[in-house]
């Protein structure tokens, strides 16, 4: 490694955090994920020329694409990546957004995609200190943190054994690797941001083959690095930051399901009944304190499931009062960044947005 890779890692970091008593819910937090295929993007500069029309949508925050106007420097596909990135670069990408006061989207965060990083025994330098360098910007910038779309878009990175290069190696070999590099990331984060948030949407239920279906997608076959990579990220958050499995479930619609994907993933993933391969012993005991769990929602129909602004406004409300604190509402339909009258997300549709917040905030 690199003496600017060792500066970042190299430090005194907090230790573990320790299993606390059980604190007082947080408000939920509801964030906006739109820039699928369309114009706008939620990059910096567009959101500050669009500040007052976007601070009165009824999100808390944006997911922020990390991209230059002139588009000449794209940094959310390019942080996971085997490049190394300056901090300057980054910073500059954000720039806009310095010194921007918001009244509602106080809950921004860096966007990052799942690139083509280095195959997990390989050098890792690049995407460590680029993780790093995206902490400080975010933080410099006034952000909550980083909202790491971790899916495989560009290469199979998380497949074992197709998308690795030392097949040789054993499963546990990798699980262990993934878990070194998950930790490795984010203690380069903390150095930089201590009390950084990171929301990682597809939690470790995609890597662990006793998760039960329906309830949770059967696609441990081919992800079964995510897994332990997101342990990496526990192990690595210590006493101040915070993790949280983003719940990329898009088929949850009842309460009985939002309520059995929370106590899955918080209570029986790290349990002796599940026992779960990539999860070691010394961390199994504080994992409900330490991984926040939150829901993705989706804005079309999904696997026979419909969509409508009504299913919209209850599946929201539920996503809401059973999350630790994150929610995200993904959208591939009308954008929710333009007017309705300019060809924006219909009204019906930011209002079945704005009711399910209001529901949730009195009560209901």
């Amino acid at each position: 490694m690199g003496a600017i890779l060792l500066a970042l890692v190299c430090c005194t970091l907090p230790p573990l955090r320790a299993q606390q008593p059980a604190a007082r819910k947080e408000s939920p937090i509801l964030l906006l994920h739109d820039w699928y295929e369309k114009s706008p993007v939620s990059t910096p500069a567009f959101i500050r020329e669009n500040r007052e029309f976007l601070d009165a949508l009824p999100f808390n925050g944006i997911a922020i694409y990390l991209r230059s106007p002139d588009h000449s420097l794209n940094v959310t596909p390019s942080i996971l990546s085997d490049k190394m990135m300056g901090y300057t670069e980054i910073a500059e990408v954000l720039a806009p957004l310095k010194g921007v006061a918001f009244r509602r989207l106080t809950e921004n965060f860096a966007a990052v995609v799942g690139g083509r990083p280095p195959d997990f025994m390989d050098d890792w330098s690049a995407p460590i200190v680029n993780f790093a360098h995206l902490a400080r910007a975010a933080r410099q910038a006034g952000l909550k943190g980083i909202y790491f779309d971790n899916e495989t878009y560009y290469a199979p990175w998380a497949d074992y054994p197709k998308g690795v290069r030392h097949p040789e190696k054993s499963l546990a070999e990798y699980q262990e690797q993934a878990r070194l590099r998950g930790r490795e990331v984010m203690r380069a984060m903390v150095a930089a941001y201590p009390e950084i948030t990171v929301i990682l949407l597809h939690g470790p239920y995609v890597s662990e083959p006793r998760a039960p279906a329906p309830l949770f997608p059967q696609l441990q076959s081919s992800n079964e690095l995510h897994g332990p990579f997101f342990a990496g990220f526990v192990e690595g958050a210590g006493d101040r930051a915070r993790v949280v499995d983003g719940g990329e479930l898009y088929h949850l619609r009842t309460e009985e399901q939002f309520e059995r994907s929370y106590a899955w993933r918080k209570k029986t993933l790290p349990s002796g009944e599940v026992d779960c391969a990539f999860l070691p012993a010394a961390l199994r005991p504080t994992w409900a304190d330490r991984v926040s769990v939150g829901f993705g929602v989706y804005d079309r129909p999904f696997k026979g499931n419909p969509m409508t602004p009504d299913v919209l406004e209850t599946t929201l409300s539920r996503a809401l009062r059973r999350s630790d604190r994150y929610v995200w509402l993904y959208v591939e339909g009308p954008t929710f960044l333009k007017r309705s009258e300019e060809g924006g997300a219909p009204a019906e549709w930011v209002e079945a947005v704005r009711r399910a917040k209001a529901e949730v905030a009195k009560g209901g």
